[in-house]
């Protein structure tokens, strides 16, 4: 059961890292961002040619790609989504679903179908109390963690409050001197080195595909609906609690009923607090 727990922790950290990335446009924009995981997925394969094809290091290899991610994501940001941001929230998210879809046929142009393997230097295990824990687990458990503290004291910073000023009223910041060309390119940037981060420590542990991206895409906004989209920490949370509960049904129910488990859970989650385990009520002036 331990062993399953652990394993749960870890799959729970990729869903919390992409969480993390979809509330932070969310809590900026207020566009829930459909190519979140594309724009981690590219630069996870580019990290991936990097030290496969042009066999560079590890260490050297994944800093350049998170530098993609972020790259990547301010292009998007800019040319994609902001010329129609203020004229139509719908067509906003439908240029998100546009946007994952040509970047999901760049990849598969460029790279197939194949599956692949990003290398890591932390293979390897060791044993606690007779359970079986890899480094890796602990990596991913940890890179989740320290992004979820990282975001907590960044938006107690002057930058992290105007963003989230501008993601309640965008007009009083903008007359108050806040910069919103600068707020929305900061969270697009952050959320794309965090989604690029998520995809690189799933194609270390498993296998990287052109699939990996809209999996754990939609275990990312399960994550954020559980914690409540409004909530850094209920994000995280989500995440790793809906890992530990597919891990447990897989393991003692079936395996196939993994894919149910995150419906089931959102639909009882919802049904008890419908803002969320850690949301908050929203009141709106009518």
């Amino acid at each position: 059961m331990w062993q399953q727990i652990i394993s749960g922790l870890q799959a729970g950290s990729w869903y919390s890292l992409m969480a993390l990335a979809i509330v932070l446009v969310l809590k900026a924009t207020d566009v829930p961002n459909f190519a979140m995981a594309e724009l981690g997925l590219f630069p996870a394969f580019c990290t991936w040619a990097l030290i496969d094809g042009a066999h560079l290091s590890w260490w050297l290899a994944v800093p350049i790609g998170l530098l993609i991610g972020v790259a990547l994501s301010v292009v998007v940001e800019r040319t994609a989504i902001r010329p129609i941001l203020a004229e139509n929230h719908f067509a906003t998210v439908l240029m998100t679903i546009a946007v994952f879809v040509v970047i999901n046929a760049v990849v598969q142009l460029v790279w197939g179908s194949e599956p692949r393997k990003i290398e890591s230097p932390f293979a390897g295990s060791f044993t606690v109390a007779g359970q079986i824990v890899a480094y890796e687990q602990l990596v991913s458990i940890a890179a989740g963690l320290a992004v979820m503290i990282g975001l907590i004291l960044f938006f107690r910073t002057p930058l992290g409050v105007q963003m989230q000023a501008i993601a309640e009223d965008r007009v009083t910041p903008r007359l108050l001197g806040v910069s919103v060309t600068t707020v929305f390119r900061t969270s697009w940037a952050l959320a794309g080195a965090i989604a690029t981060i998520a995809l690189l420590l799933q194609g270390q542990a498993s296998l990287l595909t052109d699939q990996n991206g809209s999996g754990l895409l939609i275990k990312g906004f399960v994550a954020a609906t559980l914690g409540g989209f409004s909530s850094i920490t209920g994000a995280f949370v989500g995440g790793l609690a809906l890992g530990v509960a597919e891990n447990l049904a897989g393991a003692y129910i079936s395996t196939s009923s993994k894919t149910a488990i995150a419906l089931l859970a959102i639909v009882v989650v919802l049904s008890i607090k419908p803002q969320g385990l850690f949301g908050r009520h929203q009141v709106r002036e009518v």
